[in-house]
């Protein structure tokens, strides 16, 4: 049996090889189109990020973060508005803000959760980070809404900090 070739796909004698060459063209289009509605879907399925500014938490979530931060943070990190010497970074202030611009609620998720509080990490249950992160928010003028801010880490990856942005 002569093996099929492009010479002999385009010899009309050789039917064999031209019914393969077709076949191959309509798997490689049928693979191409399937591709692409899969890319089409995926990227339909994927929502804008949202903004911190727009209400992500609610005043409850701070209040009782405002409570494991004076439980867990305040002694390290001081008041969210006053700068105190030797503590570490403040929370609420331009300096923070800058080096969160931009960055997913996830990324402020997972530094607390994997490293504080300094002489406890991994202490914190999400229900208390989510807590925590909502009165950091609301520290940084960011408002709260009427619908609380999920623990799981796919809704925090579409918020974005924005942190005291215009």
């Amino acid at each position: 049996m002569v093996p099929c070739t492009l010479a002999n796909a385009r010899d009309v004698a050789n039917d064999r090889c031209r019914g393969d060459a077709v076949m191959n063209v309509l798997r490689a289009a049928v693979i191409m189109t399937l591709t692409a509605a899969a890319v089409a879907a995926s990227g339909a399925t994927q929502a804008p990020p949202r903004s911190a500014k727009d209400g992500v938490y609610t005043a409850a979530q701070a209040n009782r973060g405002k409570a494991v931060y004076d439980a867990q943070c305040v002694e390290c990190h001081g008041t969210m508005t006053s700068v105190t010497p030797d503590l570490a970074p403040l929370l609420g202030d331009y300096v923070f803000q800058a080096a969160w611009k931009n960055r997913s609620l996830t990324q402020l998720f997972d530094r607390i959760r994997d490293t504080m509080p300094q002489n406890k990490p991994r202490t914190l249950s999400p229900e208390q980070t989510v807590d925590l992160i909502s009165d950091i928010l609301n520290a940084n003028g960011l408002p709260a809404g009427d619908v609380p801010l999920a623990n799981d880490v796919e809704t925090l990856k579409q918020i974005r900090m924005d942190a005291g942005l215009p």
